[in-house]
This record gives C-alpha cells, sequence and structure tokens, in this order.
C-alpha cells in the first residue's frame, strides 16, 4: 500500500506517542513498586532495630532467653513496647483487677464480635523470629536466613542472638486494589482520548507540513511538461520557502534559456537561409541566362559559400564549447611577443583598409600560461571586426599592459561605434548592433560568443564599452604567471 507523506508523518507521530505512554506507564509502574518496596525495606530495618535493642535489654536483665521461648505472652508485650504500640485487650495478661464483673461479663457477651483486623503490612509482631546463639529457635516461624532481614542482638560486644523479618512485599488490599483499579481505568480512557486527540492534531499537521510540498509538486510537473511560466508560492519562510523560491528561480532561467534557444534556431535558420537564397537566386539567374557565367558570378557564389562554411565552422565550435570537448594546451607564453607577431601580420591589410594600426606592446617578456592557438584565435577575430567594422580613414589600437598580477590587453577601434546599452549584449549569439556591424560586412554574429568562451577557459574576463577613439573598446584581463 503506497502510503503519502502526510500519513507517514501522521503515523509517525502517533506511533512515537503511543510508545512514549505506554514506556512512562510502564516504567512509572515499576519505578513506583520498586521504589515502596525499598521504603517498606528501609522501615522495617528501624523497627526490627528497635525490637534487636529490646531484646538486647532483656538479655541483660534476664541472662538468657529462656522466658521467651514459645510464650507468646510475654514476647507480644514486648515486641508492641519496643514498637511503641498499645497491645490488644485479649493479649494482655488476666489479673484479679482487670477481670470484668459478671454484669460486665454478660454486656459483653452480647455485644456483637468485633471484626477481626487484618494484620498491617508492616505488623511485625507476629511474623518476627528470634535464634539464639547457638542456632537454636526462640520464637517466630522464621527457621532459614534466606530472603529475610536479619539484625543481630547483642551483649556488650557478644552476640547473643539474630531477630529475623521476611522481606516486605507491596501487596494491596481488596479496597486499595479497588481505587488503584478505578484510577488506572480513569487513567486509560484519559490515555485514549489523549491518543484520539494526538491522532486528529497528527493528521492535520501531517496535511499542514505537506501542503507546501503538494504546491511544489504541482509547480515542478508543470515544468516538466514545458510550461515554463509556471511559479511556486512561497507558502512559508523557512527550508521549504527556501527551496519555492529556489524552484522559482530556475523555473526563470529555464524560461529564459528556452526563450535564447527558440531565438537562436530562428535567428540562425535566418543566417543559413540568406547565403542559400542568394546562392540559390544567382544559379538560377546564370540557368535563365540573366546572368552570364563569368569570374565576377563565380567569385560571388564563393563568397556566399565562404560565409556558410565559416558559420558552420563557428557553429561547431560553440557545440564543442557547450559540450566541453574544446580541447586546449596550456604552456608558458610571452604575450608581448605573441601580439607583436599579430600586429605584424595584419599591417598590410590595415593599410589596404586605409586604417591605421597602432601596436603599444612592451618590448619586455611578458608571460602568461595559455594556449598560443585559442589566444591567437581571440585576437584575430577581435582584429578582424575592427578592419571589417572601422570606416576607412580611421584607426585600431592594440595594446598590452600588466599591473597589479593581472594582464590587460586592449584593442580600440575609431567610428563607427555602438548606442548606450548595445555593448553589453555584443557577446550575445548572432547578435547584431546596426547595419554597420551586420552580416553584409562579412560576420557570422557568433564571433564574439566564441571569443568570450575562449577567454573564460584562460580564467580571464573580455568586457565590451565605448571607445575613446570613437567606435569599440574590447578589454581583456588575464591572470598573469606571477
Amino acid at each position: 500500500m503506497r502510503l503519502s507523506i502526510s500519513k507517514k508523518i501522521s503515523l509517525s507521530l502517533l506511533l512515537v506517542l503511543v510508545l512514549s505512554i505506554a514506556s512512562m506507564a510502564w516504567l512509572t509502574g515499576k519505578s513506583l513498586q520498586s521504589g515502596f518496596n525499598n521504603y517498606l525495606k528501609e522501615k522495617q530495618l528501624i523497627d526490627l532495630d528497635k525490637v534487636a535493642l529490646a531484646l538486647s535489654r532483656y538479655y541483660a536483665e534476664r541472662g538468657d532467653f529462656r522466658d521467651l521461648r514459645h510464650n507468646p505472652n510475654v514476647v507480644r508485650p514486648l515486641i508492641d513496647a519496643a514498637l511503641g504500640r498499645m497491645p490488644d485487650r485479649a493479649e494482655v495478661a488476666n489479673t484479679d483487677e482487670d477481670r470484668p464483673s459478671p454484669e460486665q461479663a454478660r454486656a459483653e457477651r452480647r455485644r456483637p464480635p468485633p471484626a477481626r483486623r487484618a494484620p498491617a503490612m508492616l505488623d511485625l509482631g507476629p511474623r518476627l523470629s528470634l535464634i539464639d546463639d547457638r542456632g537454636n529457635p526462640v520464637f517466630g516461624p522464621l527457621r532459614s536466613e534466606i530472603s529475610v532481614l536479619r539484625k543481630p542482638v547483642m551483649s556488650g560486644d557478644q552476640v547473643v542472638g539474630v531477630v529475623l523479618a521476611p522481606l516486605p512485599e507491596f501487596t494491596f488490599e481488596k479496597t486499595t486494589l479497588d481505587f488503584v483499579r478505578s484510577q488506572l481505568s480513569r487513567i486509560f480512557f484519559l490515555a485514549i482520548g489523549m491518543i484520539a486527540l494526538a491522532t486528529l492534531i497528527s493528521f492535520w499537521l501531517g496535511r499542514h507540513l505537506v501542503r507546501p510540498i503538494a504546491n511544489l509538486r504541482k509547480v515542478t510537473q508543470q515544468i516538466a511538461s514545458g510550461h515554463l511560466a509556471a511559479r511556486a508560492e512561497v507558502l512559508n519562510q523557512d527550508e521549504m520557502g527556501d527551496l519555492a523560491q529556489h524552484i522559482n528561480v530556475m523555473a526563470k532561467h529555464l524560461e529564459a534559456s528556452d526563450h535564447k534557444r527558440k531565438k537562436l534556431m530562428a535567428d540562425l535558420s535566418h543566417e543559413l537561409r540568406t547565403p542559400l537564397t542568394v546562392m540559390r537566386a544567382e544559379v538560377e539567374a546564370v540557368i535563365d541566362g540573366v546572368r552570364p557565367l563569368n569570374m565576377a558570378s563565380i567569385q560571388s557564389l564563393e563568397a556566399e559559400i565562404h560565409h556558410l562554411n565559416k558559420l558552420v565552422d563557428d557553429l561547431h565550435q560553440l557545440a564543442l564549447v557547450d559540450a566541453g570537448d574544446l580541447r586546449f594546451q596550456f604552456v608558458e607564453l610571452n604575450v608581448a611577443e605573441l601580439l607583436a607577431d599579430i600586429g605584424q601580420r595584419f599591417q598590410a591589410r590595415m593599410q589596404a583598409a586605409q586604417l591605421t594600426l597602432q601596436i603599444d606592446v612592451p618590448s619586455r617578456q611578458v608571460m602568461m600560461r595559455a594556449d598560443s592557438g585559442r589566444l591567437t584565435q581571440v585576437i584575430e577575430n577581435l582584429l578582424e571586426n575592427s578592419l571589417r567594422y572601422t570606416d576607412a580613414g580611421g584607426q585600431v589600437l592594440l595594446r598590452l599592459t600588466q599591473q597589479a598580477g593581472l594582464l590587460s590587453i586592449c584593442i580600440e577601434d575609431s567610428a563607427p561605434g555602438l548606442e548606450a546599452g548595445q555593448h553589453q549584449h555584443m557577446f550575445e549569439r548572432l547578435y547584431r548592433g546596426d547595419q554597420a556591424r551586420s552580416r553584409l560586412k562579412g560576420g557570422s554574429g557568433l564571433g564574439l560568443s566564441i571569443c568570450r568562451s575562449l577567454v573564460l577557459a584562460h580564467r580571464g574576463e573580455i568586457h565590451a564599452s565605448a571607445s575613446a577613439l570613437g567606435g569599440v573598446k574590447m578589454n581583456l584581463l588575464f591572470p598573469t604567471s606571477e
């Protein structure tokens, strides 16, 4: 049978309560019986001391226990006197002064006989025994020292006898037993009522505790079904409330990721469709005779194929980055020398585009741990963007600085720039700020996303901002080897 969490909580609380009540009742009964038996034992030992002292005095006066042997008329008054009790009239020796008159005797005979008093629990008289120093019984029913209380009877420093009494046991008289039974029955019904009340409270508490879980289960089912806009209601300010907030944050991120995924698929399909549409139009124009098949048309097709191939390569790299399969070979690298070589390779292309490339790199060694090929790919991609999007007559700056354990690589270009607020979106996939930086310039819209992933793999950071030259400034920060 499948039990819900609320039922499990309720049954657990109920089981704990029942076990607690039963254990408490059992331990209380055991403790009461043991404690009361110890009390009776201590009380009886005190009485035994008194009797032993009285017998010691008797022995000191008489010199032996001869008159006590099997003589209850002497033993009983002696014990009663030792314990401070008044002897029964029937046990007092009859004398002429105490003997009633005939009229009193007839009146006594006409009275109903009094109810015989049951021996009290601590009444030692009929149960005491005395053994002399030779081991012979003097009086009493006990002949063995097993399960008895013992007190020696002393005469000076000599033991002249031993007083024996049975171990007391906690027993109930009928009236006492009836009273205890009535109290136990009341306690039993009270316990049943408490268990019933606890059952109701436990089931209510179980439902109350499980209510946030049911809410979270409903929300997670909606999220699993694709309803990413579902949000959990925060019902408690505890761990369940924190869990609900975490689920809401997760759902928000999933919704944002799903939105980006859909946008990426739409942009990607557009990016792939555009070169294919251009290639198809040019091929159909050549087939229909509208455009002649010459070197210009072939170069146009080759440019579209190159753009399509570049887009596919970038997508492949992004897929490797997302899957964590992009491999790196980190070595100690002189970054100053690497940037100088890359700048020299771009000088001719910059001049052909009527741009001025300024290289500001220290002549000394600047070392960092990096993958030479991946870092070169990042720098070349950024310089390629500046070359492609900077207006003729402008300038590009490549600068390397080092301070406070950080290595900074800065690439700036002149106009055109981007509007305020667009720089933070430049590293999003397939993002284009304006027509000046559109695919008409040959970009795939994925290069900066790849650059950001490669920089993060080097434990670095990359930021875009407005340049003082009028264009865009790309700043890369890396930890140095030192």
